[in-house]
């Protein structure tokens, strides 16, 4: 279905914690919500979840990264996905539900971890790994969340390499999560392939890259045509950019109308669930099968 393969994705890495509890009253120390552990979910955040995206999508992942939590490398292992890590902090935002009458109500949100800073001889390791197996890639996809890990040096390289071994590098990074706009230095992804923003980053959004603008229940805009969406009951759509850049990493923009369609069906079936869970390829698979009338094909 697709010409691309092998993805490699660098990135910052988030652990999304959910830990759900069962109301049972007021605390009698103080006037606050007392409740009982029922259990918890780990799951892969940030550019993790484009990784698990891309392997729902049976596509081979090579990750590039840095987290210090070994059940981040029993996550990465049983979903056979290579990886790189530095072995340094990474972000971890911890969720908190109470379940009252059956529904899961999100009570509070801890967010553990600081912007981490390189030091050049870890960025020059990284691309002196990137340089060894770039070339079993098909594309790239830088995923900034603001964690660190892609620092200037190490973005500009990247990028330069891309070019060089005519390889697609695509960008997603959380612009409207970076507090004041107006000081927003996007020069470090000059040169990218392709740059996907949403319509509030448009806005802010000064590259000569090519560039796809993500309109949630409106689909998607690319060289100011309008891609209409897949209607869908949306559940949660916390996810839906990543599962959009992962599919968009993997088709060509030479037939836009069906790439642009591929990358909105796979987002829409994201919305579909709670959390960060990447869609099922079957289903995927099987809404294309109706849509194209045929099992196969390439974009």
């Amino acid at each position: 279905m697709f010409e691309r393969k092998k993805v490699l994705v660098i990135g910052d890495l988030i652990s999304d914690v959910y830990t759900y509890t069962e109301a049972v009253g007021l605390s009698l120390e103080s006037p606050t919500l007392k409740a009982e552990y029922i259990s918890e979910k780990k799951q892969l955040g940030g550019a993790g979840n484009l990784v698990m995206n891309l392997r729902a999508l049976d596509r081979e992942v090579c990750f590039f990264t840095t987290f210090n939590d070994s059940t981040i490398s029993d996550i990465l292992n049983e979903n056979n996905v290579k990886y790189f890590n530095l072995d340094r902090q990474h972000t971890v935002k911890s969720r908190y539900y109470v379940n009252r009458k059956g529904n899961n109500y999100k009570h509070l949100q801890i967010n553990y971890g600081s912007i981490l800073t390189l030091k050049k001889e870890e960025e020059d390791k990284v691309l002196s790994e990137l340089v060894k197996i770039i070339d079993e890639y098909d594309s790239v996809i830088l995923s900034d969340y603001r964690g660190g890990f892609l620092s200037e040096n190490l973005t500009i390289s990247t990028i330069k390499l891309c070019r060089s071994k005519k390889k697609p590098c695509i960008v997603n990074t959380q612009l409207s999560d970076w507090g004041i706009k107006k000081d927003l230095k996007l020069q470090k992804f000059e040169n990218c392939s392709l740059f996907i923003l949403n319509e509030e980053e448009e806005q802010f959004y000064n590259l000569r890259s090519e560039s796809i603008t993500t309109l949630g229940s409106r689909g998607c805009k690319y060289n100011g045509i309008i891609y209409p969406p897949r209607e869908t009951e949306v559940v949660d759509t916390c996810s839906a950019g990543d599962s959009f850049t992962a599919m968009a990493s993997l088709v060509s923009l030479d037939n836009s109308l069906k790439a642009l369609d591929y990358c909105n069906i796979w987002a829409s079936l994201a919305t579909e669930t709670k959390g960060a869970t990447p869609p099922s390829y079957e289903l995927f698979k099987s809404i294309i099968s109706e849509r194209y009338r045929t099992k196969s094909g390439s974009c």
